[in-house]
C-alpha cells in the first residue's frame, strides 16, 4: 500500500521497486515481495500496470527503466498487452545512452542494427555508419578495443550499402 502510494506521488524510488515487483523483476525495496503476491491487488493487467510505472520511471531519469524498456520495445518481450514498436525503442535506446548506461555503445550499436533491418521504415544505412562509428568512439573510451574495431568495420559494411 505505501509503495504503490509513494510511486503514485512520483518517487522515483517507489517507482523504480513497484515497476521491478509488477514487472516479475527483483527489487531491492522489498526482496521478499514477488509478482505473485501482489497480483491480486492489481485491477487490470499486472505487467502492463507495471510498464506504466516503468514509462514514470524513466521519465523520473531512471537508466534502468530506460533500458528495459529499450530491450522491451525492441523485442515485444514483457510489455503486457502493448505491441513491439522500433520507434519507441530506438527513444528510449538514445536516453539510455544520454543517461550514461552502462556499457552504452552496446545501445549505440542496436540502435545501428535497427537502421540497417530493410523490412523497416528505419532503413538508413548512413545513419547507421555514423552509429556503429559512434558506438567505435565510445567502446574505445570505455577500454572496449576489440569491439571498437568491429564497430568500425560495421560502419563501413553499412556505408559500402549506400547506394550512389
Amino acid at each position: 500500500f505505501h509503495l504503490k502510494c509513494a510511486a503514485d506521488c512520483e518517487n522515483k524510488q517507489a517507482l523504480v521497486a513497484i515497476s521491478s515487483l509488477y514487472t516479475g523483476l527483483p527489487n531491492d525495496i522489498l526482496p521478499a515481495l514477488t509478482q505473485g503476491d501482489v497480483i491480486d491487488q492489481v485491477p487490470g493487467d499486472i505487467q502492463g500496470v507495471g510498464i506504466d510505472y516503468m514509462i514514470s520511471a524513466a521519465r523520473a531519469g531512471d537508466t534502468y527503466s530506460k533500458v528495459y524498456l529499450a530491450k522491451a520495445y525492441d523485442t515485444g518481450v514483457n510489455l503486457g498487452s502493448r505491441d513491439k514498436d522500433l520507434n519507441v525503442a530506438i527513444k528510449y535506446y538514445q536516453e539510455a545512452v544520454e543517461a550514461g548506461a552502462d556499457k552504452r555503445y552496446l545501445y549505440v550499436a542496436r540502435q545501428a542494427e535497427i537502421t540497417l533491418l530493410s523490412d523497416t521504415e528505419h532503413y538508413d544505412p548512413n545513419r547507421a555508419g555514423e552509429l556503429y562509428s559512434e558506438a567505435a568512439e565510445i567502446a574505445m573510451e570505455e577500454m572496449a578495443g576489440k569491439l571498437a574495431t568491429k564497430y568500425y568495420a560495421l560502419a563501413e559494411e553499412s556505408w559500402a550499402l549506400i547506394e550512389e
